[in-house]
């Protein structure tokens, strides 16, 4: 959903659903998207959804081509299949990177995938301030940081290891042949 927000700001060189509220911003989106199914309601795993989405005023639906009429079709074609409302049938990133209208930058040689989905670690049924959310994501990034100097530490040390190792065994090596 991300990638297709920025690839529509880089497309109209504005935000794509600058709403003045969360509920406007919803709005803006059904008004691209169309209004879900309830399907699509369930898919998206937030107890929120189905009231916010009762709430909101429904208008005329608004066409990608519309909103960008000098796009290549490819990348509207893109674009609709990065801002699908369901999360389970968006395109993947392997998927987009795969599209046509990336061919040019597509190389599955320098194209790492993660074996498994990421997980986001906030809870969506949950309200949190955005005080909170800060403090979450500080207490997470210092947290990361820690984790990563103490890999690092273990790396070196492990490499420190294996020269002093290598060193010894060249010495014996050395030793061996006089």
């Amino acid at each position: 959903w991300s990638v297709g927000c920025i690839m529509g700001e880089l497309l109209g060189g504005k935000p794509m659903f600058p709403g003045e509220s969360t509920i406007n911003q919803l709005e803006r989106i059904v008004q691209l998207t169309g209004f879900p199914s309830e399907e699509e309601v369930k898919a998206i795993k937030s107890k929120f959804a189905k009231s916010m989405l009762s709430s909101i005023e429904i208008r005329k639906k608004v066409l990608l081509e519309d909103m960008y009429p000098d796009a290549p079709q490819e990348a509207l074609d893109l674009l609709e299949g990065l801002l699908q409302f369901n999360p389970e049938k968006r395109l993947s990133a392997e998927e987009t990177l795969k599209h046509p209208y990336l061919k040019q930058f597509h190389n599955p040689k320098d194209e790492p995938t993660m074996p498994n989905p990421i997980k986001i670690s906030f809870d969506d049924n949950k309200r949190f301030t955005i005080d909170e959310y800060r403090k979450s994501l500080y207490k997470r990034i210092i947290e990361k940081r820690k984790e990563m100097r103490r890999r690092k530490k273990e790396l070196k040390k492990a490499r420190l290891a294996a020269e002093a190792s290598d060193k010894e065994a060249l010495n014996r090596g050395r030793r061996g042949r006089k």
